[in-house]
């Protein structure tokens, strides 16, 4: 099921254990590749991408590409990096030939689950998370991830299941608060940061998040009372004859 997620805000989706898309290490991609690396291309190429320069780092990536098709490392930066840059398609495409060429990375199949929870395939997603989760049980941001993808189908025990075998139960609340925000689900999305809060009081990501869902709510509400009220012309005797 696909949903359409709040544009509001920050990156909070699993912030309390993998740090924000905007940084380069997206909550859902792996920092690193592990073969095949072409030692000062290659590390160029990681500098522009870790300092946000993603049309210079994708050039020598592709540049590299070009002269080594088969190297599992440079389609799969040239995956992440289109996924960052919003080209989700074609960031699948290369993510989906890293992994023929390297079937056996966690880092790689992880990030194939990452880009269709930003295409909204949720249950897709979850599919390739749990696979590299096979391949790497201990990997705690595509743990992180698995659980993201299992909240967006609703299925929300199994989702803090699965954060609290990453994080402390503080965490776990304020991320579920996060996937229920992102559904659409205020009331709840508050009721679960308050109680994250409450449990650690120096949460402060949490604390941001329950100001800026507190707002959204206030401002719906406005919204809802300003709505003229709709009124239903109800049919005369002489419609039917």
């Amino acid at each position: 099921m696909k949903i359409q997620v709040l544009t509001f805000a920050i990156c909070f989706a699993t912030l309390f254990a993998n740090g924000c898309a905007s940084n380069g290490s997206a909550f859902g991609l792996a920092s690193n590749s592990v073969q095949n690396k072409p030692s000062v291309q290659f590390s160029i190429a990681r500098a522009h991408e870790q300092e946000g320069n993603l049309g210079a780092a994708l050039q020598t990536y592709e540049a590299m590409y070009q002269a080594d098709s088969a190297n599992a490392s440079v389609c799969h930066r040239i995956g992440v990096t289109k996924l960052r840059m919003g080209e989700i398609s074609e960031g699948i495409t290369y993510l989906m030939e890293a992994d023929a060429l390297d079937p056996n990375s966690a880092e790689i199949t992880g990030d194939i689950g990452y880009a269709h929870i930003q295409q909204g395939d949720f249950e897709l997603a979850e599919q390739f998370l749990r696979d590299s989760l096979n391949i790497n049980p201990s990997n705690k941001r595509n743990v992180s991830n698995l659980a993201m993808a299992v909240g967006y189908q609703g299925k929300m025990e199994e989702c803090y299941t699965v954060y609290r075998t990453v994080m402390t139960d503080a965490e776990a609340n304020a991320n579920l608060g996060f996937i229920h925000s992102q559904r659409g689900e205020t009331d709840r999305s508050i009721e679960l940061y308050s109680k994250a809060l409450d449990q650690d009081p120096s949460l402060k990501s949490a604390g941001e998040a329950l100001v800026q869902m507190v707002d959204i709510n206030q401002k719906v509400q406005i919204a809802k009372r300003s709505m003229p009220q709709s009124k239903v012309q109800l049919a005369s005797d002489s419609y039917y004859e």
